[in-house]
């Protein structure tokens, strides 16, 4: 017998302009039994189907598609779960129906893609990430402000700022903490903070990805369309950053409905893997910024790197971003270091009997001098005293002595960051000799290449990967490190091993090519004067260790000692006196060497004076059987010719010169 079905239908129904549809819903009824023949008993009735229920439910963007079926007791009201968005199967349900359920969520399945590929440690208030670097309470205030103002003005002149600065500066603080002020105002698009050598935050690969996800979660208006790109093309998420860019958040952004623009933050650029990739979301922002002025405004920080400086300053950039220098804040410094100090103070134990202000403010500021206004050197030291199993008293102790056993404990996070550096550079066994000229002659590049006998701009070529800790202006311009910091680090031998230029070794090979230097032509650019020269010999050992300078010593070119742009210097300071004593104290200093010195100590002295006013000379020793002592004197004392000259005018040579003055020593007296 046909069983009897049942048939409820609800049909359409409109509420609130959501639709909802409950369809059929349908059971059947067990089978009459059978007849019985005899004694025998009847059949028993069949089983019944369970019911069948199928229906749709619409609401918003929400689709549910359930199928609920039932056939016997085992089966009745199992119940499955599918959701399309690709989440997997949710937990089957016994017993009763058996329901399939479809979930699709128009808008979302997109961004669930997208949600795979991102790299959420690299978001600004990421968990993975904590804790993150922030700026000081009541510190970088006014370089917050103008960064701020920046982003939120109505029709800047530009549409990318480069915030840059020195290895330890500060970027990372400044730019998470203005993430989080521009976050909590309601007006941050996205942000990526690279990392270096890290799986995620290492690369280029996550970067538009991550800030089109962060896009579409925080501009409501992007996220259906960012949704919709990427349900279209899933693969796009493993294509050129370049089409990320144009297709996830380019083309996105002419939906933007607010017509306010996109702020996007991107940090550590230098330390995103390979200088052409860093050179390449250079100019991929540079040009979206241009097709899109009305829409995208990034701020990129990074250390100054060559490769992103030239990027910058080249045509492409050429009045479309602003430069922005994080400074020196000697105030800013003295701030945190005062505050944290006190904190010290306050909460270990040991303090309590140490009288305030701890620690002295001459220390105190020697240490803000130390830091040369940065804030890695500062922070540095506050985690090495700030530790509850050490007394601050004695930790502090440890940071003022540099020298002292377990001193470098101090410094391992800053030597840390300084070797890693030095390892990143390139030809790194010919750049020693470069840090020891840096460090211990002040030279400008130019003179370097001189020095050293290397080719005309190869200082800095071999120094573009250390503008994170060195200023390398133009090639007349000495130069300097940002950090006093990085110049200690380079002279102990424990913290910087094989960069050390503080070695017997290495100081007596930069002795060596400045003396090669100092015994050949005269140029009139030269490396520096003989009162550096003598300041550098005179601060090595007198031991046997420098005798192979000895012979070099002897044949310095005179004209570089009498140069009259190295008479002022050689006048402030009794330098021959010092080179003398030296040699003396040094053994086996050969004699003629140490007279040759004392002879230009001698001519120096007489070039020094004014002129013949101070000599006091008989007439028989004037008018003396040496016709060149009379020419001499008088080109000196009638002429005015300082000695530098008398060897051209007068045809004699440096040793003419010397022996016939020289015979004056034993009769010269002052008045």
């Amino acid at each position: 017998m046909p069983a009897d079905r049942r048939r409820s239908t609800v049909a359409k129904f409109k509420a609130g302009g959501r639709q909802t549809m409950v369809n059929h819903i349908g059971g059947g009824r067990g089978g009459s039994g059978g007849d019985g023949h005899g004694n025998g008993a009847g059949g028993s009735g069949g089983h019944g189907m369970g019911p069948s229920l199928r229906f749709d439910i619409s609401v918003g963007h929400l689709t549910m598609h359930n199928n609920v079926h039932g056939t016997d007791d085992s089966e009745a009201g199992r119940h499955h779960n599918q959701i399309a968005a690709g989440r997997g199967l949710l937990p089957d349900s016994y017993p009763g129906a058996y329901i399939h359920q479809n979930i699709h969520q128009h808008g979302a399945r997109g961004i669930d893609m997208l949600h795979r590929t991102v790299a959420l440690e690299a978001i600004h208030n990421s968990a993975e990430s904590y804790p993150q670097p922030r700026c000081h309470p009541e510190t970088r205030t006014r370089m917050l402000e103008d960064l701020r103002d920046w982003a939120l003005a109505p029709d800047p002149e530009t549409t990318v700022l480069w915030l840059y600065g020195p290895a330890g500066a500060g970027k990372s603080a400044i730019m998470q903490t203005l993430a989080g002020q521009l976050n909590d105002a309601g007006i941050l698009g996205s942000s990526f903070f690279f990392k270096r050598g890290h799986v995620m935050q290492g690369n280029a690969k996550t970067l538009f990805t991550t800030i089109a996800y962060q896009l579409a979660l925080s501009v409501p208006s992007l996220r259906t369309h960012i949704s919709q790109i990427v349900e279209s093309n899933p693969s796009i998420v493993a294509l050129s950053i370049e089409v990320q860019m144009r297709s996830l958040i380019c083309e996105p952004c002419r939906f933007n409905r607010n017509h306010d623009p996109i702020i996007i933050l991107i940090d550590g650029l230098d330390e995103c893997e390979g200088h052409n990739i860093q050179v390449e979301i250079l100019r991929i922002i540079g040009q979206s910024s241009y097709q899109y002025p009305n829409s995208l405004r990034f701020i990129i920080a990074s250390r100054p790197e060559p490769h992103i400086r030239e990027m910058f300053d080249s045509p492409f950039y050429s009045g479309h971003h602003r430069p922005f220098n994080v400074e020196q804040s000697f105030h800013d410094v003295h701030r945190y270091l005062s505050d944290e100090f006190a904190r010290i103070h306050r909460e270990h134990d040991t303090m309590a009997r140490i009288p305030l202000p701890w620690p002295p403010a001459d220390v105190l500021e020697k240490l803000v001098r130390k830091s040369s206004g940065h804030f890695i050197y500062a922070s540095t030291i506050i985690k090495f005293i700030d530790n509850k199993n050490h007394r601050p008293t004695q930790r502090l102790a440890l940071v003022q002595d540099v020298n002292h056993a377990g001193s470098e404990s101090a410094f391992d996070a800053l030597d840390q960051l300084y070797m890693t550096i030095l390892n990143s550079a390139a030809r790194q066994s010919e750049l020693t000799p470069i840090l020891c000229a840096i460090v211990h002659l002040n030279l400008a590049a130019d003179q370097i290449d001189k020095l050293l006998a290397l080719e005309e701009g190869e200082t800095r070529l071999l120094l573009r990967g250390l503008h994170s800790v060195l200023s390398v202006g133009a090639n007349e311009d000495d130069i300097r490190s940002h950090h006093a910091s990085f110049l200690d680090f380079l002279e102990n031998p424990d913290r910087s091993g094989s960069f050390c230029v503080n070695t017997l070794n290495r100081q007596i090979s930069l002795a060596r090519s400045f003396l090669q230097f100092c015994a050949g032509p005269f140029q009139d650019h030269h490396v520096c004067g003989p009162s550096v020269l003598i300041v550098f010999i005179t601060s090595l050992p007198s031991s046997s260790a420098v005798a192979e300078l000895f012979p070099l010593l002897g044949s310095i070119n005179p004209d570089y000692i009498f140069d009259p742009e190295s008479e002022q210097y050689l006048a402030e300071h009794d330098y021959f006196t010092d080179i003398i004593s030296w040699l003396k104290n040094t053994p086996s200093a050969p004699a003629h060497v140490i007279q040759l010195w004392e002879d230009y100590a001698f001519m120096f002295s007489i070039n020094a004076m004014d002129r013949y006013e101070n000599i006091a000379l008989s007439v028989k020793q004037l008018v003396s059987p040496s016709p060149e002592l009379v020419r001499i004197l008088v080109s000196i004392g009638l002429l005015c010719h300082r000695l530098f000259e008398i060897p051209t005018k007068l045809d004699l040579t440096w040793t003419d010169l010397r022996t016939t003055l020289c015979s004056l020593r034993p009769k010269f007296c002052w008045k």
